[in-house]
């Protein structure tokens, strides 16, 4: 009789544990939602600040606009050269993180498609594409997003498992590796590498 009892106080307990462990996984499958919702928000408004940062830059300066948006070439002799290829290199770090994050992010499908706006900007403007064909370990997923431009291929996000390109080798995987900056214009020019949040919220 004893045994007996003792059997079902026994099956009582496993079931109870087994219903607190449910409601344990629960709780945390459901933070974790949470939680992933929170990091995709604070990504988002990250690069949100970065995007605007670089377009007040514009905005005092609107000149090197149709360098960016109307096809306007910039050649060597271009007295505004140095200006519009410090604007070009500071794009190009706004573009390279807005790619780079949107991988980082936990739920991914959420931001596959933010390649749209590098890729628009690749297009219309020359001095980008110089730039990032010029140095392509800098920006390394911007410049496997110009080869798909380039290869007439439709265009998806360079990081998603349905791209095939290789990613060629780079100093950093987070901001295109640290390089040397040239004082293209030393009121404009800002030194670093892959510090583009830091250098455009100043």
């Amino acid at each position: 009789m004893n045994e007996t009892v003792l059997s079902v106080v026994g099956l009582v307990l496993v079931a109870i544990s087994l219903c607190f462990s449910a409601l344990q996984t629960r709780e945390v499958a459901r933070q974790s939602r949470i939680n992933n919702g929170i990091g995709s928000a604070t990504a988002l408004v990250e690069v949100n600040n970065l995007i605007r940062s670089w377009h007040e830059r514009l905005l005092h300066d609107p000149s090197a606009r149709p360098y960016f948006f109307d096809g306007k070439p910039c050649p060597p002799d271009d007295a505004e050269r140095p200006k519009v290829l410090t604007f070009a290199e500071l794009l190009g770090d706004v573009l390279e993180c807005n790619l780079q994050m949107a991988s980082l992010l936990p739920a991914f499908h959420f931001a596959h498609s933010w390649h749209h706006w590098p890729a628009e900007m690749l297009q219309h403007s020359p001095i980008l594409n110089e730039v990032v064909e010029s140095h392509p370990a800098w920006w390394p997923t911007l410049h496997l997003l110009q080869q798909q431009i380039r290869a007439g291929v439709p265009l998806t996000h360079p990081l998603s498992k349905g791209h095939k390109t290789r990613r060629r080798s780079s100093h950093s995987d987070l901001g295109g590796g640290v390089r040397p900056r040239h004082d293209t214009d030393a009121g404009t020019a800002i030194p670093g590498g892959d510090k583009a949040a830091i250098r455009l919220q100043r």
